[in-house]
């Protein structure tokens, strides 16, 4: 073999070798970020069951019932903060009500949150002030109040539009 053919064998040999290199560093790169991805989707979906507090009922202007549901009550920083994030799944009759110290404009958004969602906002009076209706799973979006509420209740996506919920119906609970 003459020397120039084995420089241009022992150049092709360095070319292979190096992109080899490259695809496995790429390929390990990519499989890790995809495991840890993994990893963390494990980590954050957790089973969290529903566990009623309370119940709730939506009255119209005319004292018709709307919505009768079972809540669970997020009055601790703690448990406004969780919400219904890394949940799969909530009933049709099932939601969860924060409950704020006071009132003032409040805002939600839907980070970590799997399923569509109807963010109604209460003023300290019961009446409801505004409504962020069908709010998108994962969406940050914020979505405040066009007023003052001091509670917010989350109810399934869709049910307000559907039961004919508006602004100025009245909400009440109780707990158990």
């Amino acid at each position: 073999m003459t020397k120039k053919r084995k420089h241009f064998w022992l150049s092709v040999a360095a070319i292979i070798t190096v992109v080899a290199f490259v695809i496995w560093y790429l390929a390990v790169s990519f499989f890790a970020e995809e495991a840890q991805a993994i990893q963390e989707e494990q980590v954050t979906h957790i089973d969290i069951p529903f566990q009623a507090d309370g119940s709730v009922l939506i009255l119209n202007a005319d004292g018709q019932q709307l919505y009768s549901g079972e809540i669970e009550i997020a009055s601790s920083e703690q448990k406004r903060e969780q919400g219904l994030m890394y949940r799969d799944s909530l009933g049709q009759n099932q939601g969860m009500l924060f409950i704020f110290p006071q009132a003032e404009i409040q805002a939600f958004w839907m980070k970590n949150t799997r399923m569509p969602l109807d963010i109604i906002y209460i003023g300290p009076d019961q009446k409801i002030v505004s409504i962020a209706a069908n709010a998108q799973p994962y969406d940050e979006t914020s979505l405040p109040s066009e007023g003052p509420a001091q509670y917010v209740l989350e109810i399934a996506g869709g049910s307000c539009a559907e039961l004919g919920i508006n602004a100025g119906d009245t909400v009440s609970w109780t707990e158990i």
